[in-house]
C-alpha cells in the first residue's frame, strides 16, 4: 500500500468514527506509524512497509475508541515545544498557552523566580524557561509519575527546571517572585458533559472538590507566605469560577486583579499582585 492510500483510508475511517478533523489526524498517525515526516513521503514516495501498516492499524483502532491522539503518538506541541506525554499527565491545552502568554506579558524583569504548581508534563515551566532562560523555574507536582514525564521533557529539550515532588508549594524554597498554576478545576459533582477522551486522562489532574476550587483556594492561602512583596500569582480556572476566585484573591491579600479571556471569549486566566 502506498502512503497516499494509507492516509486516505485512515481519514475515511476516522471520519466514519466521528473524529473531528480526520485529515489532520490521519497525517499525524501516518507520521507516527511510519516514523517518517509527511514531507519525506511527498518527496520520496514509496510503499508503506508491513510493520508500519500493522502499527497504523493498531493506532487507528485506539483512536477510534477515542483514546487521545497525544497518548497514541506520545507527543503534543505546546508553545512551540515538542512535549512527550503519557497517561500519567494531562494533555496540554491551547488555553493554557494563554496562561503562559499572560505571565510573559506582565513580567518583564530579569533574575525572576517562578513556581509552576501542578506542573504535570512540565509544559508551563518549560515554556517559560524557553522564553526566559534567565528565570529560575521550579516545577512542582504531587504525583511522582507526572514529575518523571516533566523531568524527561526538560532533559530532552535541554531546559533547566528544578523539579520538586510537592504538595502545592510545600517543597519550594521561598521566596519566589511569581506563582503560576493550572491546578485541577473540574467539579466531579458538577456537569461532566466532557469528551470521551478525558476518560483516558488522570483524574488527579482534572477533578477537584469544593466546586472544582478546593486546590486553588488552598494555594491562595499558601502563596502569600512564599511570594515577595509585590509578587504575582497567575491561575487558570473554569469560566464560571472566575468571579468567585476574584473574591478569594482579594480575601487572601491580592490586589490589581485581572481576568484574561481565552480564544472563545471565556474567562480563563486570573492574575493578582501581593499587596
Amino acid at each position: 500500500m502506498t502512503w497516499q492510500e494509507l492516509m486516505r483510508q485512515m481519514s475515511r475511517r476516522l471520519k466514519a468514527g466521528h473524529i473531528s478533523d480526520p485529515d489532520r489526524e490521519a497525517l499525524y498517525l501516518l507520521e507516527w506509524a511510519t516514523g517518517r515526516r509527511y514531507a519525506e513521503w511527498v518527496v520520496s514516495g514509496g510503499a508503506v512497509e508491513a510493520d508500519s501498516l500493522d502499527r497504523a492499524e493498531a493506532g487507528l483502532a485506539r483512536r477510534l475508541s477515542h483514546e487521545p491522539l497525544a497518548y497514541i503518538t506520545g507527543h503534543r506541541e505546546f508553545f512551540g515545544l515538542d512535549l512527550a506525554v503519557s497517561p500519567a499527565v494531562l494533555i496540554p491545552r491551547p488555553e493554557t498557552e494563554i496562561l503562559v502568554e499572560t505571565v510573559l506579558e506582565r513580567v518583564t524583569w530579569d533574575a525572576f523566580r517562578v513556581a509552576d504548581v501542578g506542573t504535570g508534563s512540565g509544559a508551563i515551566a518549560l515554556a517559560l524557561k524557553s522564553a526566559r532562560p534567565d528565570w529560575t523555574l521550579f516545577g512542582c507536582d504531587i504525583d511522582a509519575a507526572a514529575l518523571d514525564v516533566a523531568r524527561e521533557n526538560g532533559r530532552r529539550l535541554n531546559l533547566t527546571v528544578c523539579w520538586l515532588l510537592s504538595d502545592l508549594l510545600a517543597s519550594v524554597p521561598p521566596p519566589v517572585d511569581a506563582v503560576v498554576a493550572n491546578l485541577p478545576y473540574v467539579d466531579p459533582e458538577g456537569d461532566l458533559s466532557m469528551s470521551w477522551e478525558t476518560t483516558y486522562e488522570p483524574p488527579l489532574a482534572l477533578y477537584e472538590g469544593g466546586g472544582g476550587m478546593k486546590a486553588i483556594r488552598r494555594l491562595l492561602q499558601q502563596a502569600p507566605d512564599w511570594l515577595v512583596p509585590g509578587g504575582q500569582i497567575f491561575l487558570e480556572c473554569a469560566p464560571d469560577q472566575a468571579q468567585k476566585l476574584t473574591g478569594d484573591l482579594h480575601a487572601a491579600g491580592f490586589g490589581r486583579i485581572s481576568v484574561v479571556q481565552d480564544y472563545a471569549g471565556l474567562d480563563r486566566v486570573l492574575s493578582g499582585t501581593k499587596m
